[in-house]
């Protein structure tokens, strides 16, 4: 009787009761690719662009689903309790470090109940405000804010959110007040700030570059320690007020446990993609650069953006339960 390999894999991980996805080489079906973060959202498209690349190199299709709710809770929740056979992956972004902090009474542990696979990119948020507003710098905006204090408004993304937080480290850094305005997502921060009900606000550069090129928005300055490429005229926030730093960032994680030879697959994958001269090509319109780290460099990076979003958190004062 001729055994072939795959009859092989699949008898031997019977014998030593290994999960019944041990029997093939991975990855040999479709891959569920998730993101706690909404549809449109600068997450889904560094997600949607990475899946389209991996599903390439890989040649097995990678499922993108978007999984929003409770600031990246529910997606997240959903992540954790899947299988760790490397089928269920997600893309996290700053924000999932953010939560936890917020929420205080999760049902997992953020950085145990996870395998930290690969980092992704890095990215400046910009503060924009609409066309006709008075300031046309940082510099401008805190005269304006110091001259008449908690008059200017600032919209958010939600309490505590990283949208929030770049703007509260922005007032601690320059030493002016701003009044904040929460808002239920992102979204709905958008047409307000064009229409002029709020003043200004932090986006990722990716959700408002059709409108900052429409003359609708214009940039106030970028969150990175310096000027991007992109925006070459625009100060960065640090030049104005110093210690000013807060890029928004992405990288994939697993479920706790995956198998090490999976997590080492995918790492190669993801860093070959993200080192590719068409990947840059598609995220430098945006002011993004590749985060290459392994799995081991990842885990600590998630460690320290815990600790470091948590501390901005505490000073916020924001709590959701």
């Amino acid at each position: 009787m001729l055994i072939n390999r795959r009859n092989l894999l699949a008898t031997s991980a019977l014998l030593y009761g290994l999960p019944s996805w041990a029997a093939d080489p991975y990855p040999s079906k479709p891959v569920r690719f998730m993101t706690p973060n909404s549809a449109g959202s600068g997450a889904d498209g560094m997600t949607r662009r990475l899946a389209d690349h991996l599903g390439r190199a890989l040649s097995v299709p990678f499922f993108v689903e978007n999984i929003p709710g409770a600031g990246g809770v529910l997606g997240s929740e959903k992540l954790v309790r899947s299988e760790p056979d490397g089928y269920t992956l997600s893309l996290i972004s700053s924000n999932y470090v953010v939560f936890p902090h917020l929420y205080k009474k999760l049902s997992f542990n953020a950085l145990k109940d996870i395998t930290a696979v690969a980092g992704v990119a890095k990215t400046p948020m910009v503060l924009v405000t609409r066309s006709g507003f008075a300031a046309n710098t940082a510099a401008e905006l805190r005269q304006l804010a110091l001259r008449d204090p908690e008059k200017i408004t600032l919209g958010s993304s939600g309490n505590g959110t990283i949208l929030h937080l770049a703007g509260m480290l922005m007032q601690e850094q320059g030493k002016f007040k701003l009044t904040h305005v929460p808002y239920k997502g992102a979204g709905p921060v958008v047409p307000d700030l064009v229409s002029g009900i709020v003043d200004v606000a932090f986006f990722s550069y990716a959700s408002v570059e059709g409108l900052v090129k429409q003359g609708r928005l214009k940039v106030l300055g970028v969150s990175s320690a310096k000027r991007v490429p992109e925006l070459p005229d625009v100060p960065a926030l640090a030049e104005t007020f110093p210690g000013c730093v807060l890029d928004a960032w992405y990288a994939v994680v697993g479920p706790k446990g995956m198998p090490t030879a999976v997590v080492q697959k995918l790492n190669k994958a993801i860093t070959a993609t993200i080192e590719s001269d068409a990947f840059k090509g598609q995220i430098r319109a945006e002011g993004a650069v590749p985060l290459p780290m392994g799995p081991d460099a990842l885990a600590q990076f998630l460690r320290d953006e815990y600790a470091k979003h948590g501390a901005l958190v505490s000073r916020s004062g924001a709590v959701i339960q």
